[in-house]
């Protein structure tokens, strides 16, 4: 098929970003032409995907609202403003670019890859593979406001609460009606747009991110954990990622007598003052923070700890906990969090974010002294593998194109109600493991 792509898209980046760049040589080897729009300064995935001869990149740079959000995006509502603007900009001369290159090259659908399609081309299938359904870290900013005034004062608080609700508001939301079908990481997301926005399940299909399972794999050796839980925190300090729950369920354990050791990767993000969290840990000898580490190193810190702890709020797929997996770690999930749908034996999903229960899980995995770590590994080969996940993706999009085909000629040829795009089958999403 001819692609018309956008997106994020980078080998050196997040998780997001990484999968995707996986996925669009991944397509390219299968032999699908790529165009991607995008400008430059923005994502440029051309190191990633190399001189592919079937790929074409065309810049689309909307210079002057870009220039200007980049000066005025730390002021918090002014450059909330800019980005939208920025945003919309940019959009616009996205679809007017792609409109343009389909009157010539007739593309067989266009893909948004972490994103929803913000417009539509004539005649064209708009697919957005999506990071999650929209809003959840504002949700999480609404219902977490009294910690994060807390913690960031109230004056920063409000101005996040303000943010938050202009990204719920119609203004912040994305047009879910430009896309004909929507994939996203897990079930838990899928529910949720069709619970929260209305999408019917016929329109969104559920498929987790593929990893490297190359780079992550069990260690050769692993080394001694001298009597001790090595627990592992990985990931963005953010409301919605609950450092509050994590670092309250291990310090309920280490006073229930557990002998546990926890290490937190991952910088502050957004909201100022998560840091206060970890200064008031009242065991600061059973705890480490590394603020950053380059993603070639993390292989070998999974292999340094016993487990992956990631306690997170409508989460749609954390790409931390499924490269967990790929190096043997049995993880602890929230209750919330959609790599539920992807857990082995050896996996624990939260059934509440109360302190004790994840007290409870922690005294689990201590009892749990199995060295074997082939069901983790198995769960990893079997869900995110790239060859695996490409296969379903591309099956996804060829009935993408069917079924778009199919109701455009019944809307010429029939007045008659046309069937629903997308009937839900198990070609188009995965069933749990």
């Amino acid at each position: 098929m001819k692609l018309a792509v956008s997106g994020y898209v980078s080998a050196q980046e997040g998780s997001v970003a990484s999968a995707n760049a996986l996925l669009l040589r991944s397509l390219l080897a299968d032999g699908h032409e790529v165009d991607f729009f995008s400008k430059p300064s923005f994502v440029d995935p051309r190191p990633a995907v190399g001189e592919h001869h079937r790929f074409r990149f065309i810049s689309t740079d909307n210079v002057g609202p870009d220039r200007f959000r980049a000066r005025v995006q730390k002021i918090p509502l002014l450059g909330f403003l800019a980005s939208r603007v920025d945003c919309a900009t940019y959009e616009r001369l996205l679809i007017k670019k792609m409109r343009q290159e389909h009157s010539s090259r007739r593309y067989d659908l266009c893909l948004w890859l972490g994103d929803y399609a913000p417009g539509r081309v004539r005649n064209l299938p708009m697919i957005s593979f999506a990071q999650g359904p929209p809003g959840t870290d504002a949700r999480s900013i609404v219902s977490r406001f009294a910690e994060i005034s807390r913690l960031a004062g109230l004056r920063r608080a409000a101005q996040w609460l303000l943010l938050a609700q202009l990204r719920l508001s119609r203004l912040g939301l994305p047009p879910l009606r430009h896309s004909d079908h929507i994939i996203v990481g897990s079930r838990q997301s899928k529910q949720t747009l069709q619970d929260l926005y209305g999408v019917p399940s016929s329109r969104v299909s559920a498929l987790p991110y593929p990893i490297d399972l190359q780079m992550f794999q069990p260690a050769a050796e692993t080394p001694a954990a001298q009597g001790e839980l090595r627990v592992l925190w990985l990931g963005r300090i953010i409301p919605r990622k609950r450092l509050d729950l994590f670092l309250s369920g291990i310090e309920l354990a280490i006073r229930q007598g557990l002998r546990v050791k926890a290490t937190i990767v991952g910088g502050v993000g957004f909201v100022p003052g998560y840091e206060k969290l970890i200064d008031a840990f009242p065991f600061p000898d059973r705890l480490r923070w590394i603020k950053g580490m380059p993603r070639q190193q993390v292989p070998a810190l999974l292999h340094g700890h016993d487990v992956l702890i990631q306690p997170s709020e409508e989460e749609n797929f954390g790409s931390s906990v499924s490269e967990a997996q790929a190096c043997g770690l049995p993880v602890i999930v929230g209750h919330t969090n959609g790599n539920a749908d992807y857990l082995c034996p050896r996996d624990i999903h939260l059934a509440d974010d109360r302190a004790e229960t994840l007290a409870a899980a922690l005294a689990r995995m201590v009892s749990n002294t199995t060295p074997d770590v082939s069901p983790s590994r198995a769960i990893a080969e079997e869900s995110f593998d790239l060859d695996r996940v490409t296969t379903r993706l591309g099956e996804i999009l060829r009935l993408a194109v069917e079924k778009f085909s199919a109701s455009h000629r019944g809307a010429v040829t029939s007045t008659a109600p046309v069937a629903p795009a997308f009937p839900h089958t198990a070609a188009a999403t995965p069933s749990k493991p």
